[in-house]
């Protein structure tokens, strides 16, 4: 029951929250925050789907357990992505909200994204 209605969940999840970016990034013309939330959602979607995709393979074939490694890399893969989710929503906010540019919040930000990277990849 579980691969069912998780398999259903994720599969529509993905297709959805893809599908709305790459409308967006369209529809943006010169608007470039609605292109970067676009770009945003897709890559949130593509990034989902590095563990989303093996979690249903393994709901279906021989359990999750059997597919630890692919699960994951598929949890790292998403951990980076996420990181980068959240630096562009840090540049939407700079612009949305004419926040100035204070090389310490900028610095700051970059580190921060930096060090979650090695602290992933050192896993």
């Amino acid at each position: 029951m579980q691969a069912i209605f998780e398999t259903l969940f994720d599969t529509i999840y993905l297709i959805g929250v893809i599908t709305v970016g790459i409308i967006m990034m369209k529809n943006a013309k010169s608007n470039k925050q609605t292109f970067l939330f676009g770009f945003m959602s897709v890559l949130l979607g593509l990034g989902d789907s590095f563990h989303l995709v093996p979690r249903v393979y393994a709901l279906w074939t021989t359990g999750l357990e059997a597919n630890a490694a692919a699960l994951g890399t598929g949890k790292l893969i998403t951990s980076i992505t996420m990181t980068i989710f959240y630096v562009i929503l840090y540049h939407i906010w700079r612009e949305r909200y004419k926040i100035s540019n204070r090389s310490s919040i900028i610095y700051s930000v970059y580190g921060m994204a930096i060090c979650g990277l090695l602290l992933y990849i050192k896993r």
